[in-house]
């Protein structure tokens, strides 16, 4: 039996223990650790329709909820947004139960981008496949509480057309004064596409006189796949031509900037691999353009290999060779598929690990990837810079990441035989 000095003595013991039980989880957590706090172990899947989705987009709102936008699974595949609490959960103040639909034509719709404006409004770009015929820019912007904003085009929706051919936005930034612009392809073949609409939803004919700009880098297939907005107003598309990375940038009124590569174009010449693909890039305080996507060559027959990779530029579209030494970081097999900087100037690239048929390599997760400001991986970000995370048993994939004002790390995309919209948050510090 204890007496009443024994136990005393045994109190202060005994709350050590508790205390190191207790705080074990965070003296332990380490840069790019899930979140336990978000949806009990950092990850979340919700199926915004009765047939799943795709997430291909994020976007942190000031109060912290986060917003994905992607689209619907099924014979006609719809605009789908989805918000959810800084828990994890759905927040039922938007459409009733976290879950947007939005149909635009009798054809195909798919949400490729999403943006938050101050007034926190949220504003979703995609296309719209307008019965299979004539595909065209489209975009949607809601109210907060999740329903179409009738102040946007009259019913909260916008299509633009450029041409009799395809046509899709792929990326979408607002102005400081809240013009909206869309970045994507149109023509056949594709060339860069970029429209700049007013508050209201009508094009802003500001903007190259009817509010449309297409530019041409090469005779092969050209799109932009992202799009981003300078301290001075200037426009920076980045994006892909004929196998190869390409980036253009506009004045405030459309026109080309020539001091950017001399013409307001920029094909960099990377000479690492065969095919370089950009898909995503975002702009530093300094005004340098970092950009990430993959490269992909074939050595032989079956023995072909893709690999993250990440591009930083100077303001004038040559290559900063202060970045990684030569302005090109890569070594992780797989992609990026989105691009977000921390506070502190790292780098942060969300795409999936795809490491062919090499023995004893993950395939198919999450793959976030964190980089110095010199270009270098960073070491005390997962395992040697990298984390890799599994929501199913098959192909899952990082679309979108964005980061929170506390520095948390936030990445949604989708997977699976049944697709739900996936999201995982982790820590960055």
């Amino acid at each position: 039996m204890f007496s009443r000095r024994t136990l005393l003595r045994s109190l202060p013991v005994t709350a050590l223990l508790l205390a190191q039980v207790t705080l074990s989880p965070l003296a332990d957590a380490t840069p790019g650790d899930l979140d336990a706090d978000f949806g009990g172990d950092g990850k979340v899947k919700t199926a915004p329709a009765p047939r799943g989705g795709l997430a291909n987009a994020v976007a942190i709102q000031a109060d912290g909820r986060i917003v994905v936008a992607g689209q619907s699974v099924g014979s006609k595949p719809k605009f789908a947004v989805v918000r959810y609490n800084t828990d994890g959960t759905l927040d039922t103040t938007f459409g009733g139960d976290g879950k947007v639909i939005t149909n635009f034509a009798k054809g195909d719709d798919q949400g490729n981008a999403v943006a938050i404006q101050a007034d926190g409004k949220i504003v979703v770009a995609g296309g719209s496949g307008n019965g299979g015929a004539n595909p065209k820019f489209a975009l949607a912007r809601y109210n907060t509480d999740g329903a179409l904003d009738s102040t946007f085009d009259g019913d909260g929706k916008v299509t633009t057309d450029f041409t009799d051919g395809f046509e899709t936005a792929n990326a979408v930034a607002i102005q400081g004064d809240g013009k909206i612009v869309a970045a994507g392809q149109s023509g056949d073949p594709a060339e860069f596409a970029v429209a700049r609409y007013n508050t209201d939803g009508a094009l802003d004919s500001t903007f190259d006189g009817d509010g449309k700009v297409t530019t041409d880098f090469t005779d092969g297939f050209e799109t932009a796949n992202a799009v981003a907005i300078q301290g001075d107003e200037k426009i920076v598309a980045a994006g892909n031509a004929s196998g190869g990375p390409a980036l253009a940038r506009y004045n405030t009124d459309g026109t080309p900037d020539s001091t950017f590569g001399g013409d307001g174009k920029v094909l960099p010449e990377v000479a690492c691999c065969a095919v370089v693909s950009v898909y995503d890039a975002t702009l530093q305080p300094d005004g340098k353009i970092v950009t990430a996507g993959e490269w992909f060559e074939c050595f032989g027959a079956g023995d072909c290999g893709t690999n993250l990779m990440v591009v930083r530029y100077n303001t004038d579209g040559t290559l900063d060779t202060s970045f990684s030494s030569d302005g090109v970081a890569f070594g992780i097999c797989g992609r990026a598929n989105a691009l977000t900087i921390q506070a502190d100037g790292k780098i942060v690239a969300a795409g999936v690990v795809d490491c062919g048929s090499l023995p004893g390599k993950s395939q198919g997760d999450f793959l976030l990837a964190r980089y110095d400001t010199d270009g270098t991986r960073d070491g005390t970000f997962g395992k040697r810079g990298r984390v890799l995370t599994s929501f199913t048993r098959n192909w899952d994939e990082a679309m979108g990441v964005g980061i929170q004002a506390d520095g948390k790390i936030v990445a949604a995309g989708g997977g699976g035989l049944h697709p739900k919209f996936a999201v995982a948050r982790y820590l960055s510090s």
